[in-house]
C-alpha cells in the first residue's frame, strides 16, 4: 500500500509541475532576420557563427541577411543571447572557436539582429531597423570601418597551406 501511495504522490507531483507550465504565461517573441559583421583585422575573418543554435554564416560586411533569429518582442534588461563563432587566422594558420553569452542591446522594437565581432574581441548583439554602416548616423551599433576582405587572395589556400591540427581550439569565455 506504501508503495502506491508513494506513486500516487510523485505522480501529482509532477502533474503539478507540468501544470505550473500552463499557468506561466509564455514570453511573446518574433522571428527576425540576423546578419553577422566582421570588424576583425584583415588576416582574421569568422567564417562561422550561431545565434541561439540558429545560424548565421559567415560574417562579413552585413550584406549577407540569414532567416531567423527570435528576440522577445519586449526588451529585457537580462536579455542575452549565445553567440559562437569560429575564427579562422589566414596568416598564422590558426583556428579556433569562440563562445559567448552577449547581452542584446536595448531596443524599442525588434529590428534584425546584427552580431558585431570587434577587433578587441568583443561581441555586440543590436536589433535594429536601421542598417549598420558609416553613412548611417542613427545605427546606434559601432559605426568604425567594416574591412572589405579577401584573405584568401593575399594567404593563399588556407586548406592548402596550413596543415590540419584536428580541429578547432575551443575557446569558452565568460559570461
Amino acid at each position: 500500500m506504501n508503495r502506491i501511495r508513494r506513486l500516487a504522490i510523485t505522480l501529482l507531483a509532477l502533474l503539478g509541475l507540468a501544470g505550473c507550465d500552463f499557468v506561466q504565461p509564455k514570453e511573446d517573441m518574433v522571428p527576425t532576420s540576423l546578419t553577422g559583421i566582421d570588424h576583425l583585422p584583415d588576416h582574421v575573418s569568422v567564417q562561422n557563427f550561431w545565434v541561439n543554435g540558429s545560424s548565421g554564416h559567415q560574417a562579413g560586411k552585413g550584406g549577407s541577411i540569414v532567416c531567423c533569429a527570435n528576440l522577445p518582442r519586449k526588451w529585457r534588461a537580462d536579455l542575452k543571447v549565445l553567440v559562437s563563432w569560429n575564427v579562422t587566422n589566414w596568416r598564422d594558420c590558426r583556428w579556433e572557436s569562440r563562445e559567448r553569452w552577449v547581452p542584446v542591446e536595448r531596443y524599442e522594437q525588434v529590428g534584425s539582429l546584427f552580431i558585431h565581432f570587434l577587433s578587441d574581441g568583443s561581441v555586440r548583439a543590436i536589433s535594429s531597423n536601421i542598417s549598420p554602416g558609416l553613412a548611417n548616423a542613427d545605427y546606434l551599433g559601432p559605426h568604425d570601418a567594416i574591412p572589405n576582405k579577401y584573405p584568401w587572395r593575399v594567404y593563399g589556400h588556407y586548406g592548402k597551406r596550413c596543415p590540419s591540427r584536428g580541429g578547432p581550439i575551443v575557446m569558452e569565455e565568460a559570461n
